[in-house]
C-alpha cells in the first residue's frame, strides 16, 4: 500500500509533480487510516509510539511535496518497511506459539 506509492512517486519525473503528488497523498490516506485505528486503551504505550511515528511519517511526506524532493519520501519508505518487517515477525512469532500450544495440548 503505502510502500509501493511511495516507491511510485519516486520514479515520478520533476515534471509530474502532479502525479508525484497524488501518489504521495494516497500514501498519506493509508497512514491516517492505520493511525486512526491504533486503540490507546488497549495498547497505550505502543499506540503512543506508533501514533508519533505516523505524524512524523506523515510531516516528512509533507515535506517531500512542498520542496519536492526525494529524502522525506526515501526516509519514509525505510521507517514503513521496517514497521512492516516488525508487524511481520511479531505475526510469525504468535503462529509459532500457536503452533508449539497445540502441539503440547
Amino acid at each position: 500500500g503505502a510502500i509501493r506509492f511511495l516507491r511510485q512517486a519516486l520514479q515520478q519525473t520533476e515534471e509530474d509533480k502532479h502525479e508525484r503528488t497524488r501518489l504521495v497523498g494516497r500514501a498519506k490516506e493509508i497512514i491516517s487510516e492505520l493511525r486512526s485505528t491504533l486503540n490507546f486503551e488497549i495498547g497505550k504505550d505502543i499506540a503512543e509510539h506508533l501514533d508519533a511515528l505516523y505524524s512524523y511519517v506523515s510531516n516528512r511526506l509533507m515535506e517531500a511535496v512542498l520542496q519536492n524532493t526525494n529524502a522525506p519520501i526515501e526516509e519514509a519508505i525505510n521507517i514503513l518497511s521496517s514497521l512492516n518487517q516488525a508487524w511481520e515477525q511479531a505475526i510469525e512469532s504468535l503462529r509459532k506459539e500457536r503452533q508449539l500450544a497445540k502441539q503440547g495440548g
